[in-house]
């Protein structure tokens, strides 16, 4: 079941005496939905490289797809962790070393239990 967070508001405002609280919180929350859906920022892992493929796959769906490794920014190696926004590949360096630590902090509770 999807839920329009816009028409939501909308509706629980039509039941509040409008303020100008309100009309601004209303705006701004417009707003925020409005920029997430322009970014329309994926992530996706590098699987594997096949010849002048990248077999990557998004993080939140699991879809693999192929890139062309001429689109991935220079030295991509298998286990990057990207970000596709308007078509073009950067790499996620935050996101890799967040995943880093957390894989060795769950190593180190392994070994030490």
């Amino acid at each position: 079941m999807n839920i329009n967070l816009s028409d939501l508001v909308k509706s629980v405002t039509n039941e509040v005496k409008h303020s100008d609280i309100i009309d601004t919180f209303i705006k701004e929350l417009e707003e925020g939905i409005r920029r997430m859906n322009d970014n329309n920022i994926e992530e996706f892992t590098i699987d594997r490289f096949e010849g002048n493929i990248a077999v990557c796959e998004n993080r939140q769906t699991k879809e693999m797809i192929n890139v062309k490794a001429e689109e991935l920014p220079e030295g991509a190696r298998e286990g990057n962790i990207l970000i596709r926004k308007e078509g073009k590949f950067v790499l996620n360096q935050g996101k890799e070393q967040e995943i880093s630590e957390r894989i060795k902090e769950k190593m180190d509770n392994l070994w030490n239990n």
